[in-house]
């Protein structure tokens, strides 16, 4: 399981929204951050998604220190 961030999801906001995805290099195909993204997306245009932390990433690491969606 990943952990990303997708920010411009919120029109008017700068903090990423978390979500967690199966798709690893999410980041890299936007055809699917509508289907994985439990968030609305306002533009593709506007939207870039960050991997926040992977299985391959040390378990250490912990998300909660990332602003996210309650």
């Amino acid at each position: 399981m990943f952990t990303y961030l997708i920010f411009g999801a919120l029109r008017g906001s700068r903090e990423g929204l978390m979500f967690h995805s199966c798709v690893p290099d999410l980041e890299r195909h936007p055809e699917l951050w509508a289907d994985e993204c439990p968030f609305p997306i306002s533009s593709l245009a506007h939207a870039h998604v960050e991997l926040v932390n992977g299985p391959q990433q040390a378990e250490g690491a912990r998300g909660s220190q990332v602003p996210h969606a309650a």
